[in-house]
Protein backbone atom coordinates (compact mmCIF):
# COMPACT_ATOMS: atom_id res chain seq x y z
CA UNK A 1 0.00 0.00 0.00
CA UNK A 2 1.10 3.61 0.07
CA UNK A 3 3.60 4.50 2.14
CA UNK A 4 3.58 8.19 3.88
CA UNK A 5 7.04 8.65 5.58
CA UNK A 6 7.86 11.67 7.23
CA UNK A 7 7.72 14.38 3.99
CA UNK A 8 11.07 16.29 3.87
CA UNK A 9 10.21 20.13 2.30
CA UNK A 10 11.59 23.19 2.60
CA UNK A 11 12.74 24.26 6.34
CA UNK A 12 9.90 26.36 8.18
CA UNK A 13 12.96 28.36 9.51
CA UNK A 14 12.71 30.30 6.07
CA UNK A 15 9.86 32.62 7.00
CA UNK A 16 10.07 35.12 4.28
CA UNK A 17 6.49 35.84 2.14
CA UNK A 18 5.31 38.81 4.87
CA UNK A 19 2.55 40.18 3.29
CA UNK A 20 2.41 43.15 5.51
CA UNK A 21 2.67 46.58 4.92
CA UNK A 22 2.69 47.83 8.97
CA UNK A 23 6.26 50.11 9.52
CA UNK A 24 7.37 47.56 11.63
CA UNK A 25 7.50 44.90 8.77
CA UNK A 26 8.89 47.56 6.46
CA UNK A 27 11.95 47.87 8.89
CA UNK A 28 12.72 43.87 8.62
CA UNK A 29 12.40 43.93 4.78
CA UNK A 30 15.70 43.44 3.00
CA UNK A 31 14.01 42.90 -0.26
CA UNK A 32 10.59 43.13 -1.83
CA UNK A 33 8.94 42.34 -5.03
CA UNK A 34 5.13 42.80 -5.35
CA UNK A 35 3.61 41.80 -1.67
CA UNK A 36 6.27 38.85 -1.60
CA UNK A 37 9.56 39.99 0.70
CA UNK A 38 13.18 39.01 2.25
CA UNK A 39 12.66 39.79 6.02
CA UNK A 40 15.83 39.38 8.05
CA UNK A 41 15.12 37.03 10.16
CA UNK A 42 14.15 35.18 7.17
CA UNK A 43 18.29 35.91 5.76
CA UNK A 44 19.59 35.02 8.89
CA UNK A 45 17.78 31.87 9.04
CA UNK A 46 19.04 31.46 5.29
CA UNK A 47 22.66 32.52 6.36
CA UNK A 48 22.86 30.32 9.16
CA UNK A 49 21.40 27.24 7.06
CA UNK A 50 24.68 28.06 4.42
CA UNK A 51 26.90 28.31 7.16
CA UNK A 52 26.59 24.65 8.38
CA UNK A 53 25.95 23.41 5.02
CA UNK A 54 29.50 24.64 3.92
CA UNK A 55 31.76 23.31 7.06
CA UNK A 56 30.86 26.24 9.09
CA UNK A 57 33.57 28.37 7.00
CA UNK A 58 31.27 30.91 5.92
CA UNK A 59 31.81 34.50 6.73
CA UNK A 60 29.19 37.31 6.69
CA UNK A 61 31.08 39.92 4.59
CA UNK A 62 29.02 42.00 2.42
CA UNK A 63 29.93 39.55 -0.45
CA UNK A 64 28.41 36.78 0.95
CA UNK A 65 25.36 38.14 2.50
CA UNK A 66 24.54 39.52 -1.39
CA UNK A 67 24.87 36.16 -2.46
CA UNK A 68 22.62 34.48 0.09
CA UNK A 69 19.93 37.50 -0.32
CA UNK A 70 19.86 36.92 -4.00
CA UNK A 71 20.07 33.43 -3.90
CA UNK A 72 16.84 33.71 -1.56
CA UNK A 73 15.37 36.63 -3.15
CA UNK A 74 15.73 35.71 -7.09
CA UNK A 75 13.22 32.37 -5.80
CA UNK A 76 10.87 34.77 -5.29
CA UNK A 77 11.47 37.01 -8.64
CA UNK A 78 10.88 34.10 -10.75
CA UNK A 79 7.81 32.81 -9.12
CA UNK A 80 6.60 35.98 -9.89
CA UNK A 81 7.12 35.90 -13.59
CA UNK A 82 5.33 32.32 -13.25
CA UNK A 83 2.54 34.38 -12.39
CA UNK A 84 2.54 36.85 -14.97
CA UNK A 85 2.85 33.95 -17.26
CA UNK A 86 -0.22 32.67 -15.79
CA UNK A 87 1.69 28.97 -14.95
CA UNK A 88 0.24 29.35 -11.53
CA UNK A 89 -3.79 29.40 -13.52
CA UNK A 90 -2.59 25.69 -14.68
CA UNK A 91 -4.46 22.86 -13.79
CA UNK A 92 -1.41 21.29 -13.11
CA UNK A 93 0.08 23.90 -10.51
CA UNK A 94 -3.62 23.97 -8.76
CA UNK A 95 -2.79 20.02 -8.52
CA UNK A 96 0.83 20.86 -7.24
CA UNK A 97 -0.54 23.30 -4.53
CA UNK A 98 -3.02 21.09 -2.67
CA UNK A 99 -0.35 18.67 -2.66
CA UNK A 100 1.80 21.14 -1.27
CA UNK A 101 -0.71 21.50 1.42
CA UNK A 102 -1.44 18.23 2.04
CA UNK A 103 2.05 17.20 2.78
CA UNK A 104 2.88 20.67 5.17
CA UNK A 105 -0.49 19.48 7.15
CA UNK A 106 0.50 15.80 7.45
CA UNK A 107 3.72 16.39 8.44
CA UNK A 108 2.60 18.90 11.46
CA UNK A 109 0.13 16.30 12.50
CA UNK A 110 3.02 14.15 13.01
CA UNK A 111 5.22 16.70 14.39
CA UNK A 112 2.53 18.42 16.67
CA UNK A 113 0.29 15.69 17.63
CA UNK A 114 1.52 12.58 17.29
CA UNK A 115 5.32 13.25 18.45
CA UNK A 116 4.32 15.94 20.77
CA UNK A 117 4.08 12.83 23.62
CA UNK A 118 7.48 10.91 22.64
CA UNK A 119 10.29 10.63 25.57
CA UNK A 120 13.47 9.90 25.42
CA UNK A 121 14.55 8.44 28.97
CA UNK A 122 17.82 7.88 30.51
CA UNK A 123 16.73 3.94 29.69
CA UNK A 124 16.24 4.56 26.28
CA UNK A 125 19.96 6.14 25.84
CA UNK A 126 21.76 3.07 27.61
CA UNK A 127 19.76 0.45 25.41
CA UNK A 128 20.55 2.37 22.02
CA UNK A 129 23.95 2.86 23.26
CA UNK A 130 24.25 -1.03 24.18
CA UNK A 131 22.59 -1.47 20.60
CA UNK A 132 25.49 0.49 18.67
CA UNK A 133 28.07 -1.58 20.68
CA UNK A 134 26.14 -5.10 20.15
CA UNK A 135 25.78 -7.22 16.93
CA UNK A 136 22.97 -9.67 15.93
CA UNK A 137 22.94 -12.23 13.58
CA UNK A 138 19.43 -13.25 12.55
CA UNK A 139 17.43 -15.36 10.10
CA UNK A 140 14.26 -14.73 8.75
CA UNK A 141 11.31 -15.49 6.55
CA UNK A 142 9.73 -13.14 3.88
CA UNK A 143 6.21 -12.59 3.36
CA UNK A 144 4.55 -10.14 1.08
CA UNK A 145 0.95 -10.50 2.77
CA UNK A 146 0.63 -10.60 6.63
CA UNK A 147 -1.93 -13.96 5.79
CA UNK A 148 1.16 -15.95 4.03
CA UNK A 149 3.58 -14.87 7.40
CA UNK A 150 0.93 -15.82 9.65
CA UNK A 151 0.84 -18.89 7.66
CA UNK A 152 4.39 -19.75 8.17
CA UNK A 153 4.39 -18.90 11.70
CA UNK A 154 1.19 -21.49 12.67
CA UNK A 155 3.65 -24.35 10.45
CA UNK A 156 6.83 -22.98 12.98
CA UNK A 157 4.03 -23.67 15.98
CA UNK A 158 3.15 -26.82 14.80
CA UNK A 159 7.10 -27.82 14.68
CA UNK A 160 8.37 -27.52 11.01
CA UNK A 161 12.03 -26.39 10.94
CA UNK A 162 12.94 -22.33 10.25
CA UNK A 163 15.25 -23.93 7.28
CA UNK A 164 12.66 -26.56 5.66
CA UNK A 165 10.30 -23.04 5.82
CA UNK A 166 13.03 -20.93 4.31
CA UNK A 167 13.15 -22.81 1.26
CA UNK A 168 9.87 -21.96 0.48
CA UNK A 169 9.89 -18.20 1.10
CA UNK A 170 12.99 -17.68 -1.07
CA UNK A 171 14.05 -17.53 -4.26
CA UNK A 172 17.27 -16.37 -3.78
CA UNK A 173 20.00 -19.50 -3.41
CA UNK A 174 21.76 -18.46 0.17
CA UNK A 175 18.59 -17.35 1.74
CA UNK A 176 17.49 -20.72 0.64
CA UNK A 177 19.77 -22.82 1.59
CA UNK A 178 20.84 -20.86 4.90
CA UNK A 179 17.42 -21.00 6.50
CA UNK A 180 16.85 -17.18 5.81
CA UNK A 181 20.39 -16.58 7.11
CA UNK A 182 21.19 -12.48 6.85
CA UNK A 183 24.08 -12.61 8.30
CA UNK A 184 25.26 -10.03 11.12
CA UNK A 185 24.26 -6.42 11.88
CA UNK A 186 23.98 -3.68 14.73
CA UNK A 187 21.23 -0.91 14.90
CA UNK A 188 20.55 1.86 12.08
CA UNK A 189 21.56 -1.20 9.23
CA UNK A 190 18.45 -2.68 8.89
CA UNK A 191 14.30 -1.83 8.45
CA UNK A 192 13.56 -0.17 12.32
CA UNK A 193 10.63 -2.60 12.87
CA UNK A 194 12.83 -5.36 12.14
CA UNK A 195 15.66 -3.96 14.21
CA UNK A 196 13.28 -2.99 17.14
CA UNK A 197 12.07 -6.93 17.16
CA UNK A 198 15.37 -8.41 16.50
CA UNK A 199 16.90 -6.73 19.65
CA UNK A 200 13.97 -7.54 21.75
CA UNK A 201 14.32 -11.33 21.14
CA UNK A 202 16.42 -13.95 22.89
CA UNK A 203 19.12 -15.95 21.13
CA UNK A 204 17.26 -18.84 19.75
CA UNK A 205 13.46 -16.73 19.67
CA UNK A 206 11.59 -16.30 16.77
CA UNK A 207 9.10 -12.99 16.48
CA UNK A 208 5.56 -12.93 15.56
CA UNK A 209 5.08 -11.46 11.81
CA UNK A 210 6.47 -8.53 11.92
CA UNK A 211 5.50 -5.59 9.42
CA UNK A 212 8.58 -3.94 7.50
CA UNK A 213 8.60 -1.46 4.47
CA UNK A 214 8.61 -4.48 2.10
CA UNK A 215 6.14 -6.80 3.75
CA UNK A 216 6.38 -9.43 6.65
CA UNK A 217 9.06 -11.06 7.80
CA UNK A 218 9.56 -13.48 11.07
CA UNK A 219 12.64 -12.89 12.57
CA UNK A 220 14.62 -15.85 14.51
CA UNK A 221 17.79 -14.52 16.42
CA UNK A 222 20.63 -17.09 15.79
CA UNK A 223 23.79 -15.14 17.38
CA UNK A 224 24.85 -12.32 19.65
CA UNK A 225 27.94 -10.22 20.30
CA UNK A 226 28.45 -7.18 23.20
CA UNK A 227 31.57 -5.09 23.01
CA UNK A 228 32.56 -6.24 26.36
CA UNK A 229 34.68 -3.18 27.80
CA UNK A 230 31.82 -0.62 27.69
CA UNK A 231 32.25 2.24 30.32
CA UNK A 232 30.18 4.63 31.80
CA UNK A 233 32.29 6.97 30.86
CA UNK A 234 31.74 6.45 27.05
CA UNK A 235 27.90 6.26 27.56
CA UNK A 236 28.73 9.40 28.38
CA UNK A 237 30.33 10.95 25.89
CA UNK A 238 28.07 9.87 23.57
CA UNK A 239 24.82 10.84 25.05
CA UNK A 240 24.48 13.88 23.81
CA UNK A 241 24.81 12.40 20.09
CA UNK A 242 21.93 9.96 21.22
CA UNK A 243 19.45 11.86 22.41
CA UNK A 244 18.50 13.14 18.44
CA UNK A 245 19.15 9.85 16.92
CA UNK A 246 16.95 7.74 19.22
CA UNK A 247 14.28 10.81 19.36
CA UNK A 248 14.08 9.86 15.50
CA UNK A 249 14.34 6.30 15.94
CA UNK A 250 10.82 6.54 18.45
CA UNK A 251 9.15 8.82 16.11
CA UNK A 252 9.61 6.53 13.17
CA UNK A 253 8.48 3.87 15.18
CA UNK A 254 5.56 5.35 16.79
CA UNK A 255 4.45 6.36 13.26
CA UNK A 256 5.03 3.40 11.63
CA UNK A 257 2.22 2.04 14.40
CA UNK A 258 -0.49 4.92 13.87
CA UNK A 259 -0.62 3.90 10.24
CA UNK A 260 -0.85 0.31 11.25
CA UNK A 261 -3.53 0.70 13.65
CA UNK A 262 -5.26 3.12 11.16
CA UNK A 263 -5.14 1.24 8.22
CA UNK A 264 -6.40 -2.47 10.21
CA UNK A 265 -9.32 -0.69 11.37
CA UNK A 266 -10.59 0.89 8.02
CA UNK A 267 -13.37 -0.81 6.80
CA UNK A 268 -14.51 -0.76 2.92
CA UNK A 269 -17.59 -0.44 1.05
CA UNK A 270 -16.93 -3.14 -1.26
CA UNK A 271 -19.94 -2.57 -3.36
CA UNK A 272 -18.59 1.35 -4.53
CA UNK A 273 -14.67 0.08 -4.31
CA UNK A 274 -15.92 -2.32 -7.32
CA UNK A 275 -18.39 0.65 -8.87
CA UNK A 276 -14.93 2.76 -8.87
CA UNK A 277 -12.67 0.08 -9.93
CA UNK A 278 -15.10 -0.84 -12.99
CA UNK A 279 -14.91 3.22 -13.74
CA UNK A 280 -11.03 3.43 -13.26
CA UNK A 281 -10.83 0.23 -15.21
CA UNK A 282 -12.71 1.03 -18.23
CA UNK A 283 -10.49 4.66 -18.97
CA UNK A 284 -7.20 3.64 -17.79
CA UNK A 285 -5.57 6.90 -19.83
CA UNK A 286 -7.51 8.98 -18.28
CA UNK A 287 -7.38 8.11 -14.49
CA UNK A 288 -3.75 8.56 -14.86
CA UNK A 289 -4.24 12.11 -16.62
CA UNK A 290 -6.51 13.47 -14.04
CA UNK A 291 -8.86 13.96 -17.10
CA UNK A 292 -12.17 16.17 -16.38
CA UNK A 293 -14.38 13.88 -18.32
CA UNK A 294 -13.19 10.97 -16.32
CA UNK A 295 -13.53 12.99 -12.93
CA UNK A 296 -17.04 13.97 -13.80
CA UNK A 297 -17.69 9.90 -14.37
CA UNK A 298 -16.15 9.82 -11.08
CA UNK A 299 -18.07 12.16 -9.06
CA UNK A 300 -21.52 10.58 -10.42
CA UNK A 301 -20.48 8.07 -7.81
CA UNK A 302 -21.93 8.77 -4.18
CA UNK A 303 -21.77 7.82 -0.29
CA UNK A 304 -19.01 6.51 1.59
CA UNK A 305 -15.61 4.46 -0.27
CA UNK A 306 -14.31 3.66 3.53
CA UNK A 307 -14.66 4.37 6.90
CA UNK A 308 -12.46 4.10 10.57
CA UNK A 309 -15.17 4.44 13.61
CA UNK A 310 -16.38 7.11 13.32
CA UNK A 311 -14.77 8.65 10.45
CA UNK A 312 -15.89 8.90 6.91
CA UNK A 313 -14.18 9.06 3.45
CA UNK A 314 -16.54 9.33 0.72
CA UNK A 315 -16.42 9.92 -3.13
CA UNK A 316 -16.03 13.76 -2.77
CA UNK A 317 -13.08 13.51 -0.42
CA UNK A 318 -11.43 10.56 -2.74
CA UNK A 319 -11.60 13.11 -5.72
CA UNK A 320 -10.07 15.58 -3.57
CA UNK A 321 -7.21 13.44 -2.57
CA UNK A 322 -7.28 12.15 -6.09
CA UNK A 323 -6.38 15.29 -7.29
CA UNK A 324 -3.18 15.27 -4.87
CA UNK A 325 -2.17 12.50 -5.72
CA UNK A 326 1.61 11.71 -7.62
CA UNK A 327 1.47 9.75 -11.30
CA UNK A 328 3.89 7.31 -8.94
CA UNK A 329 0.81 7.04 -6.68
CA UNK A 330 -1.79 6.25 -9.52
CA UNK A 331 0.05 3.99 -11.48
CA UNK A 332 0.21 1.90 -8.80
CA UNK A 333 -3.36 0.90 -8.82
CA UNK A 334 -3.31 -2.41 -11.36
CA UNK A 335 -5.97 -3.93 -10.33
CA UNK A 336 -9.05 -3.76 -7.53
CA UNK A 337 -6.99 -5.10 -4.76
CA UNK A 338 -3.67 -2.83 -5.26
CA UNK A 339 -6.91 -0.11 -5.71
CA UNK A 340 -8.06 -0.98 -2.27
CA UNK A 341 -4.52 -0.26 -0.91
CA UNK A 342 -4.74 2.95 -2.79
CA UNK A 343 -7.98 4.24 -1.13
CA UNK A 344 -6.70 3.02 2.51
CA UNK A 345 -3.54 5.19 1.87
CA UNK A 346 -5.26 8.34 1.12
CA UNK A 347 -7.78 7.68 3.71
CA UNK A 348 -4.93 7.80 5.76
CA UNK A 349 -4.01 10.82 4.43
CA UNK A 350 -6.87 12.58 4.58
CA UNK A 351 -7.46 12.19 8.15
CA UNK A 352 -3.94 13.24 9.25
CA UNK A 353 -5.25 16.49 7.59
CA UNK A 354 -8.54 17.05 8.76
CA UNK A 355 -6.79 16.14 12.65
CA UNK A 356 -4.22 19.06 11.69
CA UNK A 357 -7.30 21.36 10.30
CA UNK A 358 -9.56 20.43 13.23
CA UNK A 359 -6.04 21.36 15.79
CA UNK A 360 -6.01 24.48 14.18
CA UNK A 361 -2.68 23.97 12.63
CA UNK A 362 -3.40 25.13 9.17
CA UNK A 363 -4.24 28.31 10.66
CA UNK A 364 -0.55 28.80 12.47
CA UNK A 365 1.69 31.42 10.57
CA UNK A 366 4.63 29.56 10.20
CA UNK A 367 2.58 26.78 8.78
CA UNK A 368 1.40 28.97 6.12
CA UNK A 369 4.24 30.56 5.14
CA UNK A 370 5.74 26.87 4.51
CA UNK A 371 3.28 26.27 2.39
CA UNK A 372 4.02 29.54 0.49
CA UNK A 373 7.30 28.98 0.64
CA UNK A 374 6.88 25.20 -0.77
CA UNK A 375 4.89 26.56 -3.38
CA UNK A 376 7.07 29.57 -4.40
CA UNK A 377 9.89 27.00 -5.09
CA UNK A 378 7.87 24.94 -7.33
CA UNK A 379 6.81 28.33 -9.25
CA UNK A 380 10.51 28.85 -10.05
CA UNK A 381 10.95 25.15 -11.22
CA UNK A 382 8.36 25.25 -13.27
CA UNK A 383 9.66 29.00 -15.03
CA UNK A 384 13.17 27.04 -15.45
CA UNK A 385 11.37 24.43 -16.94
CA UNK A 386 9.84 26.91 -19.44
CA UNK A 387 13.29 28.51 -20.19
CA UNK A 388 15.01 25.53 -20.84
CA UNK A 389 12.55 24.14 -23.24
CA UNK A 390 13.09 27.21 -24.99
CA UNK A 391 16.71 26.77 -25.95
CA UNK A 392 17.91 25.15 -28.82
CA UNK A 393 21.52 24.34 -29.87
CA UNK A 394 22.74 23.97 -33.56
CA UNK A 395 25.45 21.85 -34.94
CA UNK A 396 28.19 24.29 -35.38
CA UNK A 397 27.26 25.63 -31.53
CA UNK A 398 27.81 22.05 -30.23
CA UNK A 399 31.15 21.32 -32.07
CA UNK A 400 32.06 24.44 -31.04
CA UNK A 401 31.59 24.21 -27.50
CA UNK A 402 33.04 20.88 -27.92
CA UNK A 403 36.40 22.42 -29.77
CA UNK A 404 36.65 25.00 -26.82
CA UNK A 405 36.27 22.69 -23.88
CA UNK A 406 37.80 19.45 -25.24
CA UNK A 407 39.03 18.99 -21.39
CA UNK A 408 35.70 18.72 -19.63
CA UNK A 409 34.84 15.60 -21.97
CA UNK A 410 36.79 12.51 -21.31
CA UNK A 411 35.66 9.06 -20.22
CA UNK A 412 37.22 8.40 -16.91
CA UNK A 413 38.75 5.34 -15.36
CA UNK A 414 36.06 2.82 -14.03
CA UNK A 415 37.12 -0.22 -12.23
CA UNK A 416 35.13 -3.46 -11.42
CA UNK A 417 35.62 -4.15 -7.56
CA UNK A 418 35.48 -7.00 -4.76
CA UNK A 419 34.92 -5.71 -1.57
CA UNK A 420 35.68 -7.26 1.34
CA UNK A 421 34.65 -5.36 4.94
CA UNK A 422 35.60 -5.91 8.44
CA UNK A 423 36.52 -4.93 11.69
CA UNK A 424 39.75 -3.30 12.53
CA UNK A 425 43.08 -2.71 10.60
CA UNK A 426 44.30 -5.50 11.70
CA UNK A 427 41.88 -7.98 10.44
CA UNK A 428 41.90 -6.43 7.33
CA UNK A 429 45.69 -6.76 7.10
CA UNK A 430 45.63 -10.50 7.76
CA UNK A 431 42.62 -10.70 4.83
CA UNK A 432 45.49 -9.18 2.63
CA UNK A 433 47.78 -11.77 3.65
CA UNK A 434 46.21 -14.73 3.28
CA UNK A 435 44.74 -13.45 -0.24
CA UNK A 436 48.85 -13.09 -1.17
CA UNK A 437 49.41 -16.26 0.18
CA UNK A 438 46.62 -18.40 -2.35
CA UNK A 439 42.82 -17.80 -0.66
CA UNK A 440 40.47 -17.01 -2.86
CA UNK A 441 38.89 -13.50 -2.18
CA UNK A 442 35.54 -15.17 -2.72
CA UNK A 443 36.17 -17.59 0.16
CA UNK A 444 37.45 -14.76 2.22
CA UNK A 445 34.26 -12.54 1.51
CA UNK A 446 32.25 -15.74 2.16
CA UNK A 447 33.80 -16.18 5.90
CA UNK A 448 35.11 -12.95 7.07
CA UNK A 449 32.82 -10.27 5.74
CA UNK A 450 30.46 -7.68 8.06
CA UNK A 451 28.38 -6.42 5.11
CA UNK A 452 25.34 -8.83 4.85
CA UNK A 453 24.99 -7.59 0.83
CA UNK A 454 28.12 -8.16 -0.25
CA UNK A 455 28.23 -11.68 1.03
CA UNK A 456 25.14 -12.06 -1.03
CA UNK A 457 26.64 -10.89 -4.62
CA UNK A 458 30.27 -12.24 -3.35
CA UNK A 459 31.50 -8.37 -2.83
CA UNK A 460 31.00 -7.72 -6.86
CA UNK A 461 30.56 -3.53 -6.81
CA UNK A 462 30.31 -3.57 -11.11
CA UNK A 463 31.72 -1.20 -13.03
CA UNK A 464 32.28 2.42 -11.03
CA UNK A 465 33.78 5.72 -11.83
CA UNK A 466 37.07 6.09 -10.02
CA UNK A 467 36.33 9.35 -8.91
CA UNK A 468 33.99 7.55 -6.81
CA UNK A 469 36.57 6.75 -4.25
CA UNK A 470 37.43 10.26 -3.21
CA UNK A 471 40.84 10.06 -1.53
CA UNK A 472 41.36 6.45 -2.13
CA UNK A 473 40.66 6.58 -5.72
CA UNK A 474 44.47 6.67 -6.65
CA UNK A 475 44.91 4.08 -4.38
CA UNK A 476 42.79 1.93 -6.64
CA UNK A 477 44.01 3.38 -9.63
CA UNK A 478 47.37 2.41 -9.39
CA UNK A 479 46.70 -1.48 -9.19
CA UNK A 480 46.28 -4.26 -11.67
CA UNK A 481 43.96 -6.68 -12.48
CA UNK A 482 43.81 -9.35 -9.86
CA UNK A 483 45.84 -6.51 -7.04
CA UNK A 484 44.22 -5.51 -3.64
CA UNK A 485 44.65 -2.59 -1.91
CA UNK A 486 45.66 -1.67 1.30
CA UNK A 487 43.19 -1.54 4.32
CA UNK A 488 41.12 1.72 3.16
CA UNK A 489 38.95 2.95 6.40
CA UNK A 490 35.17 3.53 5.63
CA UNK A 491 34.16 4.32 8.92
CA UNK A 492 34.91 3.95 12.62
CA UNK A 493 36.37 0.58 13.18
CA UNK A 494 35.38 -0.73 9.41
CA UNK A 495 38.03 -2.01 6.87
CA UNK A 496 37.70 -1.99 3.18
CA UNK A 497 39.52 -4.14 1.00
CA UNK A 498 39.36 -3.99 -2.45
CA UNK A 499 40.26 -6.76 -5.22
CA UNK A 500 40.79 -4.95 -8.94
CA UNK A 501 38.61 -7.59 -11.07
CA UNK A 502 38.62 -5.17 -14.28
CA UNK A 503 39.87 -1.98 -15.24
CA UNK A 504 39.09 0.51 -18.15
CA UNK A 505 42.08 3.32 -18.64
CA UNK A 506 40.23 7.59 -19.11
CA UNK A 507 40.31 8.17 -22.41
CA UNK A 508 39.24 11.51 -24.52
CA UNK A 509 35.65 11.17 -25.77
CA UNK A 510 35.25 11.92 -29.94
CA UNK A 511 32.52 14.85 -30.88
CA UNK A 512 30.16 11.90 -31.20
CA UNK A 513 30.76 10.37 -28.21
CA UNK A 514 30.43 13.50 -26.17
CA UNK A 515 27.57 15.15 -28.02
CA UNK A 516 25.33 14.80 -25.85
CA UNK A 517 27.41 15.80 -22.29
CA UNK A 518 28.04 18.88 -25.02
CA UNK A 519 24.51 19.81 -25.30
CA UNK A 520 23.63 19.32 -22.12
CA UNK A 521 26.78 21.67 -21.05
CA UNK A 522 25.82 24.51 -23.64
CA UNK A 523 22.09 24.24 -22.54
CA UNK A 524 23.01 24.54 -18.73
CA UNK A 525 25.10 27.72 -19.45
CA UNK A 526 22.69 29.31 -21.78
CA UNK A 527 20.20 28.50 -19.13
CA UNK A 528 21.99 30.52 -16.71
CA UNK A 529 22.36 33.19 -18.62
CA UNK A 530 18.59 33.31 -19.71
CA UNK A 531 17.84 33.34 -16.06
CA UNK A 532 20.01 35.91 -15.00
CA UNK A 533 18.63 38.42 -18.13
CA UNK A 534 14.88 36.96 -16.74
CA UNK A 535 15.49 37.96 -13.41
CA UNK A 536 17.17 41.57 -14.53
CA UNK A 537 13.99 42.15 -16.91
CA UNK A 538 11.58 41.16 -13.88
CA UNK A 539 13.12 42.84 -11.37
CA UNK A 540 12.61 46.25 -13.56
CA UNK A 541 9.30 45.34 -14.84
CA UNK A 542 8.18 45.19 -10.95
CA UNK A 543 10.06 47.79 -9.09
CA UNK A 544 11.82 45.38 -7.05
CA UNK A 545 13.91 47.05 -4.02
CA UNK A 546 17.04 45.47 -2.47
CA UNK A 547 17.78 47.53 0.71
CA UNK A 548 21.73 46.79 0.40
CA UNK A 549 22.49 49.46 3.16
CA UNK A 550 20.33 47.62 5.81
CA UNK A 551 22.20 44.27 4.50
CA UNK A 552 25.28 45.87 5.31
CA UNK A 553 25.02 47.04 8.41
CA UNK A 554 23.09 43.83 9.39
CA UNK A 555 25.20 41.78 12.12
CA UNK A 556 25.35 38.36 12.03
CA UNK A 557 25.66 35.99 14.43
CA UNK A 558 25.85 32.42 14.10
Amino acid sequence: MPYYGRIVFFSILFLGCSFSDSKTDDEQVLARIDNLTVSVPHFENAFKEYFYRTGQVLTPTESTKKAILDSEFNTYVMAVHAMDLGLDETAEAKYQKLTIEKRVLTEEFLEQLLFSNIDVTDQDLREYFLRFNARLRASHLYAPTFKQAEAYYQRLEAGEQFSDLAKEAFSNPYLSENGGDIGWFTTDELDVSFEETAFNLKQGEYSRPVKTAQGYSIIKVTESTVNPLITEDEFAQNKGKLESYVRKKKEELAQREHLATFVDGINLNTESVSDLYQIISTSAGQWENKDPEFVSNLSQLKGELATNGNYEFDVDRFIEEYYASSSAMLNSVRDQSSLENYIKGVTYRAFMVDEATKAGIDQQKEVQNSIQETYLHYLERLVMDNLKQSIENSPAELYTTFQENQDRFNQPMVVNVQRLVVEGEAKAQAMITAYNSGTPFDELISRHSINNEDRLINGELGYINIDEFGFNSTKLANLQNGEVSTPITYADGEIHVYKILDKIEARPLTFDEAKNQVDAFLTQKKLAELRNSTIARVKEKHDAEINTERLNALTIKI
